[in-house]
């Protein structure tokens, strides 16, 4: 018979993952550093293309150097955030602490995505936390 803390365990850790709102990938994944594919564009506000899948072409929406939303046709569009780094940047945007030798990577930075589901797989386009309006209805990433 199992033991009555472990059940209790069990079913607090289920109730957590479904109260913190987590997000499982399904089929491929492939990931874009949003920041990049912007550029100038995020002092821009406005709609601007940064990605095509077909016919249908990714919108990121901009207010004030910031993104509010992306769409992409009717397909849809998830907000997720995880504190690994998903998309490769060329602008450096990994911030290191040094400690003599030794560099590490700053802890507590939280990258966020929109990923839109084409049906075969999954585009995701990352952003850093100062890109974008952080507010509720973003879950965390969970890469299978």
């Amino acid at each position: 018979m199992p033991n009555r803390r472990f059940v209790l365990g069990l079913l607090a850790s289920t109730a957590a993952f479904g109260v913190a709102g987590v997000s499982f990938a399904k089929g491929p994944h492939r990931h874009h550093n949003g920041h990049d594919l912007l550029g100038a564009k995020l002092k821009q506000n406005g709609k601007h293309e940064v990605g095509k899948a077909g016919k249908d072409a990714v919108i990121a929406e901009v207010n004030n150097g910031k993104v509010t939303a992306m769409t992409a046709g009717s397909h849809p569009v998830s907000k997720v955030k995880t504190n690994k780094k998903m998309a490769d940047s060329g602008s450096g945007n990994v911030h290191l602490a040094a400690f003599g030798d030794m560099q590490l990577a700053q802890a507590g930075d939280w990258y966020y995505g929109y990923c839109i589901d084409w049906g075969d797989y999954v585009d995701c386009y990352w952003y850093l936390a100062a890109d974008v309006i952080v507010t509720d209805g973003w879950v965390v990433y969970i890469p299978v």
